[in-house]
């Protein structure tokens, strides 16, 4: 049986920021947001983390979509 690592949301230490860690075509990626932990916040991002995760696993997945400055985008 295959078990998948799901991505998780991290705050910054430094700035208290939250951002998202995942795994996208066997890279790590951690794209970062400007939004301060909260309760509030944290669900916001978990939700469009599951969403994100989705598509990743189903095929329509846009990188660029979800992080048009990301780190990443021209990379992947």
């Amino acid at each position: 049986m295959a078990v998948f690592a799901m991505g998780k949301i991290v705050a910054r230490k430094e700035t208290g920021n939250l951002f998202f860690d995942f795994r996208y075509r066997g890279k790590r990626c951690r794209e970062q947001t400007t939004l301060a932990e909260t309760p509030a916040n944290r669900k916001k991002l978990q939700t469009l983390l599951e969403r994100l995760e989705a598509e990743i696993t189903l095929g329509p997945f846009d990188y660029n979509e979800y992080f048009p400055r990301g780190r990443r985008t021209p990379h992947i």
